[in-house]
């Protein structure tokens, strides 16, 4: 058997044997409300089209034989987390996942998930994909149904990639932070354009930056944010950077949970309230402390003022009705520095 062949079974494995009908139904058991005015991510270049299309071909052409294939049933317990997340936190009472359950309960497991034999864990599976599906089948106490593939770590990022870009299930910010997770995890840039399903370096490079200015914490307290695509997130990152100068951005945005309005909001709701709440901590003008001021008097004469602050002491002597003190003082000025210093050297000394 020649090498294109053998590499024609093996992308077969990985990623031919969903049923595309059988994807989008799966998917609105799934999504969020994703309805928007704008696509989430930047559309493929014609470049990047031809770089699956090779896959696209082998897919189509086994096609026969993919409808064929079998999966198994595996014990939930078994499927351990794939090498990166490619979501935010969730937890199983996140309406979306609800959805899910209420699916697969009445319905059954449609699309099974993608895993490969653990690498560190004899009798233990690593997922590729499809973790919501396996927490499900978990909830319901039912096996879950799956494909078991040898995957390298590469062609496991890559269906998993490729999975989610079917089905169009990641948020901008869910793609971002998972090229980022990709990177530091040692993968080319190439590689994780390929997985995340960006048309360039740019692109990734966008991604990058942004996940590099808005803090973790705030990424998971707002959520996937569905409908946010790349210019809000770009314009909060802004406001994020500022907030390293001016540290009442973020605390305020920190501080939104504790708000009535946050715990009933949904993510999207949440992305703007954080926004906003940003944006006005950005133009308050914080009010400087008034300086306390006292005169210099004595014995009926005024010798000057003197303010003082938390990081400065101004003394302004009246050289026009005491000039004879103003000069006084400047004469003593440097007497009085030397003076300070022995006094120093002796503190020190005891």
């Amino acid at each position: 058997m020649n090498k294109a062949s053998n590499r024609a079974k093996r992308l077969a494995g990985m990623f031919g044997a969903v049923d595309p009908n059988e994807l989008a139904k799966q998917a609105e058991a799934e999504k969020s409300d994703k309805t928007t005015s704008r696509p989430m991510t930047t559309a493929p270049t014609k470049a990047l089209q031809a770089s699956f299309a090779s896959i696209e071909e082998e897919n189509l052409r086994l096609k026969a034989e993919l409808q064929k294939s079998q999966t198994v049933e595996l014990d939930p317990a078994t499927v351990r987390a794939s090498i990166i997340q490619d979501r935010l936190d969730w937890t199983d009472d996140d309406p979306d996942f609800q959805s899910l359950v209420a699916s697969i309960k009445e319905e059954g497991q449609r699309l099974p998930i993608l895993v490969r034999p653990h690498p560190k864990e004899r009798g233990q599976y690593q997922l590729a994909y499809g973790a919501r599906r396996n927490r499900a089948c978990m909830v319901l106490g039912l096996k879950v149904k799956a494909y078991v593939q040898e995957l390298s770590d590469e062609e496991l990022v890559i269906a998993q990639g490729l999975e989610n870009n079917e089905r169009k299930n990641l948020s901008f910010i869910e793609q971002a932070v998972y090229a980022v997770a990709l990177l530091e995890a040692g993968f080319t840039r190439k590689l994780v354009a390929k997985s995340v399903g960006v048309a360039s370096d740019t692109t990734i490079s966008k991604m990058s930056a942004i996940v590099a200015l808005v803090p973790a914490d705030i990424f998971r307290l707002i959520g996937p944010a569905p409908k946010i695509g790349r210019n809000r997130w770009e314009a909060f990152a802004s406001l994020a950077e500022r907030g390293a100068k001016k540290p009442s951005i973020l605390e305020t945005v920190r501080a939104l949970p504790e708000s009535t309005v946050w715990k009933g909001a949904d993510s999207n709701k949440r992305f703007e309230l954080a926004y906003r709440t940003a944006e006005k901590a950005d133009k308050f003008r914080t009010t400087k402390p008034k300086a306390e001021k006292s005169r210099l008097e004595n014995e009926g004469r005024s010798f000057g003022t003197m303010e003082q602050t938390s990081n400065a002491v101004k003394i302004i002597l009246d050289a026009k009705n005491e000039p004879n003190f103003a000069r006084f003082v400047a004469d003593k000025m440097t007497a009085l520095i030397e003076e300070f210093k022995k006094s120093e050297g002796r503190q020190a000394s005891k």
